[in-house]
């Protein structure tokens, strides 16, 4: 009996197999076929370990740019990058995150059911981020890990249900219709910048969506190529500051100094690539799945998705 009893406990402390296991509970309540089920299954747990060799990636590149940038200023610095920081951070508490992700999607459905908001949150990257964020929070002050999916699923429940619905009326004016609802963690707060822009809006002509924007900059939508341009700025000034003599004798294993930041840059690009790849995997297996269930428990429901949803309803970049 203790020895199954470890065994679970064992199954339980990897995210890996959280993940996996979320996925075939939804594909089993769908009635999907063996296959499907089968290859659901083994892709979102394929897919969580590619994330964590991505947060392996990202965590090589900035460990020696971390020694550096303490060394040269003398003080302990960071990047704010959302997959930089989630990636390591499901490593020590992905299974508590991955509980709260799961139950935290229970919970938005039920509240979508029983309330006026009728709103299921699709972008589950950023669900998965808001677990994460939560179960830092609850963990580190010391709740216990059973509390912290409780209460955590609880307050991402919340969240999930509440912040489409306070950006919709902002929504209904982009898109012109209520089909679609947001569903970011910038929800509230694009909601408070609404009713802000109400108070002191100009006139529509006067309209972002209306500056001409050069063709030979395009290239600057792409996230990867922003990411290892913005990332080689803060490589290659930080080696400059610091001189060819310390990166050379110090970080890089007497590689050119100005070569390495930019290889450095080039990892940390690869690894949020792979990062992304991997979460991508686990969620075009974990979405559809609920997606199925929502629409069967909740009649009438709006999708929440990304801030991409909007893209479509721009006007076309002038050339």
């Amino acid at each position: 009996m203790d020895g199954l009893l470890n065994v679970l406990v064992d199954i339980f402390r990897q995210p890996a197999v959280i993940i996996a296991l979320i996925a075939l509970l939804g594909l089993l309540l769908q009635k999907k076929s063996f296959s499907d089920t089968m290859k659901g299954t083994i892709k979102s747990f394929i897919g969580f370990l590619v994330l964590a060799a991505g947060a392996g990636i990202v965590d090589s590149a900035l460990k020696p740019f971390g020694q550096m940038f303490q060394d040269v200023f003398h003080v302990q610095g960071v990047v704010p990058n959302n997959e930089a920081i989630v990636a390591p951070a499901l490593v020590e508490y992905g299974t508590v995150a991955a509980l709260i992700f799961f139950f935290g999607m229970v919970v938005n459905i039920a509240f979508a059911r029983l309330t006026n908001f009728k709103y299921i949150y699709l972008s589950g990257h950023v669900a998965l981020y808001q677990s994460v964020m939560i179960a830092i929070i609850f963990m580190v002050s010391g709740m216990p890990a059973w509390q912290a999916v409780v209460f955590g699923a609880l307050a991402e429940g919340v969240i999930t249900t509440v912040s489409p619905a306070l950006a919709q009326p902002f929504m209904h004016r982009v898109t012109g219709s209520d089909d679609v609802a947001l569903g970011h963690t910038g929800g509230i707060g694009i909601a408070f910048a609404g009713l802000l822009a109400k108070l002191t809006g100009g006139a529509p002509e006067n309209s972002t969506e209306k500056m001409n924007v050069p063709k030979n900059l395009s290239f600057v939508r792409d996230t990867n190529v922003v990411i290892f341009l913005s990332m080689s700025v803060v490589f290659v000034v930080v080696a400059l500051i610091a001189g060819p003599t310390y990166v050379q004798e110090n970080i890089s294993d007497g590689q050119n100094y100005i070569l390495w930041a930019f290889m450095q840059a080039g990892m940390f690009t690869a690894g949020v690539f792979v990062i992304l790849a991997g979460v991508r995997t686990v969620l075009n297996e974990i979405v559809p799945a609920f997606q199925g269930i929502s629409a069967k428990l909740v009649p009438n429901s709006k999708p929440a998705l990304d801030v991409p949803i909007t893209f479509t309803f721009a006007p076309p970049p002038t050339p």
